[in-house]
This record gives C-alpha cells, sequence and structure tokens, in this order.
C-alpha cells in the first residue's frame, strides 16, 4: 500500500463519541464509526487501535490538542503511526498543537483487504506530564469490529494517591472485586455509565468515587488515583 499522509493545522468540530483505547501493542483495540476519542498520557504510554481496510479508498483523520501545563497552553506533539498487521511497512506523523487543535490525514488506495493498525504515541516522558486528548476517524472503504462488552475499568492499575495507605499494583477484576500487592482487598461499581463514574470501596474504609478517563485511569478531577498499568 502506497500511504499519501496530508497535514493541515486547524480546528475539527464535531461531536460524534466512539469507543476506548489500548495499551497493549499485541491487543490493540478495534477502531469504531465515527469519531474515536481518548486521552494520551506521558506517563501511561502508547495507545493502539485496528481495523480492517478494504479494497478501495482509505481515509483516516486525526487530531491532536495539547493538555497544557498548570492551566495554560502548551506546546506538545503526538506521533500518529498507521502500519499493517504484518509490520511490513509503517508511516508516521507528528501532530504538533498548542493552543489550537492539530490535524492529519492518511489517504491511501488498498488493493486487497488487509487489517491496519494505529498506533498513537505521546511526547517523551519526563519529570512534567505531557499529552492531549485525540480523535481518529477511519472512511471509506473500511470495516470495523464490535467493541468488547467488558467493563473498560478491568485491567491492572498503579495506585498514585487518594489513600493513607499504599496499595501498590491493583487488579479490578470482571466481578467487581479488586486485589492489591499490598495485600488490600476491595470492590468497584459502576455508578453513572454516562459520565463514566465508579465507586471504588478498599477494605470497607476508604470510599471514593471516581472517573474512569480512558488512557489514563481512575481520576478524582484531573488527578490520577489509580493509573493505568500495560
Amino acid at each position: 500500500m502506497k500511504t499519501v499522509l496530508t497535514l493541515a493545522v486547524g480546528l475539527v468540530l464535531s461531536t460524534t463519541v466512539a469507543g476506548a483505547q489500548s495499551l497493549k501493542p499485541n491487543a490493540p483495540a478495534p477502531l469504531q464509526p465515527g469519531i474515536n476519542k481518548s486521552t494520551i498520557d506521558s506517563f501511561v504510554g502508547t495507545h493502539y487501535w485496528y481495523f480492517d481496510a478494504q479494497p478501495g479508498h482509505v481515509h483516516i483523520h486525526c487530531q491532536f490538542k495539547s493538555m497544557g501545563l498548570l492551566g495554560n497552553a502548551s506546546r506538545a506533539s503526538a506521533t500518529f503511526t498507521l502500519y499493517d498487521a504484518a509490520n511490513t511497512w509503517k508511516t508516521p506523523k507528528v501532530l504538533t498543537a498548542d493552543v489550537k487543535a492539530a490535524d492529519g490525514d492518511f489517504d491511501g488506495d488498498m488493493k486487497k483487504p488487509t487489517r491496519l493498525m494505529l498506533s498513537v504515541a505521546p511526547p517523551p516522558s519526563g519529570l512534567i506530564r505531557a499529552g492531549g486528548d485525540y480523535e481518529i476517524e477511519a472512511t471509506g472503504a473500511v470495516a470495523f469490529a464490535q467493541p468488547s462488552n467488558q467493563d473498560p475499568i478491568v485491567g491492572m492499575y498503579k495506585q498514585m494517591g487518594g489513600y493513607t495507605s499504599l496499595l501498590g499494583d491493583c487488579k479490578f477484576n470482571t466481578d467487581g472485586t479488586v486485589v492489591t500487592t499490598s495485600g488490600s482487598n476491595g470492590s468497584w461499581k459502576l455508578f453513572d455509565k454516562d459520565s463514566h463514574t465508579y465507586v471504588i470501596d478498599i477494605d470497607g474504609q476508604e470510599r471514593h468515587s471516581l472517573q474512569m478517563m480512558p488512557g489514563r485511569g481512575l481520576c478524582d478531577n484531573d488527578m490520577i488515583i489509580f493509573q493505568q498499568l500495560r
């Protein structure tokens, strides 16, 4: 596939919302119809997506907007890389944004059905958290897999704060239980699906209402309490 990418800077106005990302390169998340939104974070790492291209023209629109620093606009970059599942070719492109969002487009003509992968890498990790919100939309000769029915909270996390005791790594299980490397146990329960709000109860002593932010973890406003792990 010969892939041509054109880059423009501007602001895309759209309210379409779609599914959640994956932090695992060997288990990417299925891209969904419409605009797929998430947040990239240098303290968390790269996101991975996939979809199936069909014979014909394929168009992928990407957008990135910096999260800023201490409430102020800050210049940051995200690297979007398109490649095939066999990893025989790669087309990376860096989108750099500050006050305004940066937009980029991948365009290509496919001759046969091909599974395409798309990774989104945050700025290099340093002492200061960097990243921002991004969007991906694939149109044209494309097919999409069904999203997983598993609750997005299920997985491994590292406790970053919010508790008087150190919990270490925490595993949120499908049955609503939470186990930790510290030996403490607890539970999780979905409180509000639309806002992705969960109630977390550890050892019946410290109860939190937290928002699940794909690509970051469970947060109290902008503070990460449980950071997602790969």
